[in-house]
């Protein structure tokens, strides 16, 4: 038990983990229960793993006490068809051992302890295995609350269950919805017995143990383990006996009942808290910044940016129109951002929220969709004075001038050209070297000016890149600032809660 324990504890752990964090958020009855579960699992590890705890459950008139008797050998349980005659846990320790502190743990009455020693006459030593603390239990549908609450209780401490039903009300609604499906997880210890199988028909027996099996996995127990007995005339005891013998020979009941509970616990978080990634993506972030840039009008502003630039770019190239454009006194310049689109700012942020909250239950999802939506009217106003304030500045190469000239100096020599061609045919000269020249200055010509486009392009694309910058800065940081941190801020201790189930699963 000792390396199963040390095993286990890391699981334990996530399960603390996971209740500190939901605390506030999840139903507290469900966190309260999960951490007394890990009380429980917790002092359990720290006893004896060489002692078993093996308990007889079942509902009224289900013959568990006779079947706890006839285990024993002597009748130590009263036992009744028809009203509940067991109030507390009954146990029979078959050990010499010193067993005070599983017993006070288990909170049986020493009046109710029996020991095999003190047993009259003096039972076999092999009529149940060495180590076992045989327990019988109130009956779990008892009207009287105090034996359910004690049967429950007893039936959470158990290394090993045995639940018995009887042929008259094995197939109740009642017992498989709240006795045997909470159980489901928690085959590896847990036996089912039809008794009072004696009332039954032989040939019906077959039949009825197939129908009990289809119903307990509906239950979702799966493959569950079933004997038939009859406690009153021995019939499967024998088996019973076998079956005790060698689950308790394994020694790993103890392990595998808290292994069971930290599974059902961290199954019960996980659908009470929701399964969403743990971290924002960066594309959801990305997404936001990209629609709370479409609703700040940062597209058009970039464009019109655009072609301000590629018309100046233009204009300096071409000096003559430069020098007209001047003399009027007009300087092109670039727009500012008026204010945000309010609603499709929200509408974006909002969707955000939505997409973190996609797979989270509403217990985790309604704290992070406030945290994103609670600023919403000083997020728009900071984005308004921000983006307001920007003011960009045409950025032109100094060089634009020169190529204007060099464009000028070639417009003259084709010029030259044509007038010198012009001149060779009036004389009746050779036009071969001025035809020759003037192809040669028209191409160059040719090439200046769709240089001069291509430059005033790259320019203007330029310009609407640093608009682009600018504001798309201005927006992570608002955005970052007024809705990703505080979901982040939020998103932190569902974390830690996911991370404290997916512990506890391992």
């Amino acid at each position: 038990m000792r390396t199963r324990g040390s095993s286990l504890q890391p699981r334990l752990d996530g399960l603390d983990a996971a209740v500190d964090a939901a605390r506030g958020r999840l139903d507290d009855e469900l966190l309260d229960s999960v951490e007394a579960s890990v009380a429980r699992s917790t002092g359990r590890l720290q006893m004896s793993a060489a002692h078993t705890i093996v308990a007889i459950a079942g509902s009224t008139g289900s013959g568990k006490s006779t079947l706890f008797n006839t285990l024993a050998g002597v009748e130590l349980s009263a036992s009744g068809a028809q009203r509940p005659t067991t109030s507390k846990a009954k146990a029979l320790v078959w050990t010499d051992d010193d067993v005070e502190d599983m017993l006070e743990w288990l909170g049986v009455p020493a009046a109710d302890q029996h020991r095999r020693a003190d047993l009259s006459p003096a039972p076999t030593r092999s009529r149940l295995p060495e180590g076992v603390i045989l327990l019988d239990l109130p009956d779990h549908d008892s009207l009287e609350v105090a034996h359910h609450e004690e049967a429950q209780r007893v039936v959470e401490l158990a290394d090993l269950l045995i639940w018995v039903v009887d042929p008259q009300k094995y197939a109740d609604a009642a017992i498989h919805r709240r006795f045997l499906q909470p159980l489901a997880g928690h085959r590896a210890v847990t036996m089912v017995v039809l008794n009072h199988v004696d009332n039954v028909p032989e040939e019906r027996r077959p039949g009825m143990l197939r129908d009990l099996r289809k119903l307990l996995v509906a239950d979702g127990i799966r493959d569950p383990r079933i004997l038939a007995t009859s406690a009153r005339h021995g019939t499967g005891i024998k088996e019973l006996r076998t079956a005790i013998r060698r689950r308790v020979e394994e020694k790993q009941n103890a392990a595998l009942r808290v292994e069971a509970d930290i599974r059902s616990a961290a199954v019960r978080l996980q659908d009470a808290g929701g399964d969403a990634p743990l971290t924002i993506p960066d594309v959801w972030v990305s997404d936001l910044e990209r629609r709370v840039a479409a609703a700040a009008g940062v597209n058009g502003l970039a464009a019109s940016a655009e072609r301000t630039a590629r018309a100046e770019a233009l204009r300096r190239m071409a000096p003559l129109r430069r020098n007209r454009t001047e003399t009027t006194g007009s300087e092109p310049g670039i727009r500012r951002l008026g204010p945000v689109d309010r609603p499709a700012v929200d509408n974006a942020v909002r969707a955000f929220a939505d997409s973190v909250c996609r797979d989270l239950a509403p217990a985790w999802a309604d704290p992070i969709r406030a945290a994103a939506t609670e600023g919403l009217r000083e997020t728009d106003d900071r984005l308004d004075g921000e983006l307001s304030s920007l003011r960009f500045q045409l950025r032109l190469p100094g060089w634009l001038t020169a190529l204007g000239v060099a464009r000028a100096l070639v417009g003259v020599c084709v010029l030259a050209g044509l007038l010198y061609v012009a001149a060779s045919v009036m004389g009746g000269a050779s036009t071969t070297l001025p035809v020759v020249a003037l192809g040669v200055t028209t191409l160059a010509g040719a090439g200046v000016v769709l240089a001069g486009r291509t430059v005033a392009e790259r320019v203007g694309a330029e310009q609407a890149r640093t608009v682009e910058d600018a504001c798309h800065q201005v927006i992570a940081r608002v955005v970052r600032a007024h809705v990703v941190a505080p979901v982040r801020g939020e998103l932190a201790p569902y974390a830690r809660f996911n991370r404290g189930v997916a512990a506890a699963k391992q």
